[in-house]
């Protein structure tokens, strides 16, 4: 019977159609962050004997949405039994907009979920979904309607399942990592114990590239993540570094002995684009891959510029100070570049447009750097000092809602995977 109880709940969940998208007006990328929403997200009830895993869904699920930067998230101190007989009034009357409840229950090793959001003002359900996982894919099942209610509520794709790659060590003791965006499932990638720098992921998420002076000098690899390979797509005594994925994922900008070059995505057919008697670096392409920005010192201190792809059409965008490492939102909706600049012993993170209007700072306290756009365009990775030592934070694109992801120190040039 209590088997039966919940299959029945999860075929209704399946009938939901969901309503329009956009349901918020999301903020101004240059100005405060809108008021948050309301949404309460209490424990999932048990059917049958209770157990922390899951309970795990609705602390991940918390958790994700509390790191959108869109959303006041309470727990609430009551599990609700009887999904057919929601006290709405209550959850309005506490100031809720929206509610999730739903149920799990052990069986055969796996656990199932059937979870819904409902739209507390509507007193109606909005999005249902059902979900089977071992215990140690809960947290997986849990980001997956992390995104769809994301969706549902705001309209933005949800950015739950992505990965950070990132390098941890010091001096030429370092690797390259990978992890889920929110710190958990951390996982080795290379063995260098080299100089491994500025990862950055293809648009499909299967391959990062990274440069390492494994070999003597610095050069470009590629690690493969299905099927797992590693291979060195450069060999010239050049200093091969910073290399970036188009938007295509088939072509890489890159550093070389001062020059930015484009090649193929194997590292073929690499074209100059700048010969300037100048130290050039850090490439990273616009959302449609027409423009590069870039790092040069042609105009004394280092600064940031933007060229047509073909090399053409150079100009400065930056002003004031030593700025660097910068990255291009893929998204053509909020096109910003996200860009480090020093100032007295401080490093901080900063915006502009790609004209070189609207300079925003996003960050205050410690060195923050290497800033690194979500694959949806609206929220920066990036590593702090804040803490004392070197971690990975992420925030919104605004600077509201700086949050730590790691802990342990020792990680730097965060990549955000799809």
């Amino acid at each position: 019977m209590i088997a039966r109880v919940l299959l029945i709940a999860v075929s209704v969940f399946f009938t939901i159609t969901a309503g329009a998208y956009s349901q918020i007006q999301l903020p101004d990328v240059t100005g405060p962050i809108i008021q948050k929403i309301p949404i309460f997200v209490p424990n999932l009830s048990s059917v049958g004997p209770g157990d922390p895993k899951g309970q795990e869904f609705a602390e991940v699920l918390r958790n994700d949405l509390e790191n959108a930067a869109l959303f006041n998230v309470t727990a609430g101190n009551e599990v609700i039994g009887d999904i057919n007989n929601i006290s709405f009034q209550a959850f309005f009357d506490a100031g809720a907009d929206y509610l999730v409840a739903g149920q799990y229950q052990l069986t055969g090793g796996k656990i199932k979920f059937a979870v819904q959001l409902y739209n507390v003002r509507e007193e109606r359900p909005i999005l249902g979904r059902s979900y089977e996982a071992t215990p140690g894919k809960v947290r997986e099942a849990a980001h997956r309607f992390a995104d769809l209610v994301m969706k549902q509520i705001t309209g933005n794709d949800g950015f739950f399942t992505s990965k950070i790659a990132f390098v941890l060590g010091n001096g030429r003791n370092r690797n390259l990592f990978l992890m889920d965006y929110d710190g958990a499932n951390k996982k080795q990638l290379t063995r260098h114990t080299s100089l491994i720098m500025s990862p950055d992921c293809t648009p499909d998420g299967n391959q990062i590239v990274f440069n390492s002076d494994k070999v003597w000098d610095q050069d470009l690899y590629v690690i493969t993540l299905n099927p797992p390979s590693e291979k060195r797509l450069t060999r010239a005594f050049k200093l091969e570094q910073s290399a970036e994925w188009s938007p295509s994922g088939q072509q890489l900008a890159f550093s070389a002995n001062g020059d930015i070059y484009v090649a193929g995505a194997g590292g073929k057919g690499a074209v100059n684009l700048t010969r300037a008697a100048s130290i050039d670096v850090s490439p990273t392409w616009s959302p449609d891959g027409s423009k590069i920005a870039f790092v040069s010192d042609r105009g004394g201190a280092p600064g940031i510029y933007v060229m047509n792809s073909n090399g053409s059409g150079v100009r400065k965008i930056s002003s004031g100070g030593y700025s660097t490492d910068p990255s291009w939102s893929p998204s053509p909706q909020v096109n910003k570049i996200a860009f480090v600049k020093l100032g007295g012993s401080g490093a901080n993170i900063y915006t502009i447009n790609p004209d070189g209007s609207g300079e925003q700072r996003l960050t205050g306290a410690g060195r923050n750097e290497t800033p690194s756009w979500s694959p949806d365009g609206h929220y920066i990775a990036f590593s702090s000092t804040r803490e004392g030592a070197k971690d990975i934070y992420i925030m919104y694109l605004s600077g509201e809602n700086q949050r730590r992801l790691s802990q342990g120190g020792g990680k730097t040039f965060p990549a955000w995977c799809k």
